[in-house]
């Protein structure tokens, strides 16, 4: 087993791999090497990537497993570096949905908003510099000078967009009040859906309003 010293080594070999759209290869890359990385943080980040490239393969169970390593990670830690911890509650919700698990995905959306919320009050100073799942939905990161690691995030993380989407061509004519007003509508829908148990429709409307965004 090769010791990267230094966790950019280990991501620029993963980077080339997606690149190659190898995305097996950067999984197993990632596992074959996940002990020289020093931190939790770091450990923690490396699953993230794996959860996420999972759920590209459309293996979604194993996404989940990935997902769940990293959110017992960064359970134990107080901060993390550059990114929020919403990110990976938002991935689990993501490939739990696939799955047709509602009640989970729903959890985790709800969960992650909490956990979003609490690091912006703890730590403010952070607001713009901390990739969030937001961030990665909006694409706010693309075009700025990152460490490799956060370069990977970035690139495993990216939404697919179907080539026609009626939300996206309805947000590009309607003011950004407007857009809040959707969203906050939606919200609300989720909201209700979930008090009375419909955890299908709750998902749906939350995933719904992140199109807005």
């Amino acid at each position: 087993m090769k010791n990267f010293d230094d966790s950019s080594l280990f991501y620029n070999v993963v980077i080339n791999m997606i690149d190659l759209k190898d995305y097996n290869s950067a999984i197993n890359f990632i596992r074959k090497n996940i002990e020289t990385l020093k931190t939790n943080d770091d450990i923690a980040l490396a699953y993230l990537n794996c959860g996420f490239l999972n759920h590209e393969l459309g293996d979604y169970l194993s996404a989940i497993d990935d997902f769940s390593k990293s959110i017992c990670l960064e359970s134990e830690l107080e901060i993390l570096n550059q990114r929020s911890k919403d990110i990976s509650l938002n991935g689990r919700s993501n490939s739990r949905y696939k799955k047709e698990d509602y009640k989970g995905a729903i959890e985790d959306k709800r969960n992650a908003k909490k956990i979003r919320l609490l690091e912006l009050d703890r730590f403010p100073e952070l607001n713009n510099i901390k990739i969030d799942y937001k961030n990665i939905l909006l694409g706010t990161f693309l075009d700025v000078a990152l460490e490799s690691k956060y370069k990977t995030l970035i690139k495993v993380s990216k939404i697919k967009k179907s080539r026609y989407d009626l939300i996206a061509d309805y947000r590009k004519v309607i003011s950004d009040k407007r857009k809040e007003e959707v969203i906050k509508r939606l919200e609300f829908l989720s909201e209700s859906k979930y008090e009375f148990g419909d955890y299908k429709a709750s998902i749906r409307a939350i995933r719904r309003s992140e199109k807005y965004f």
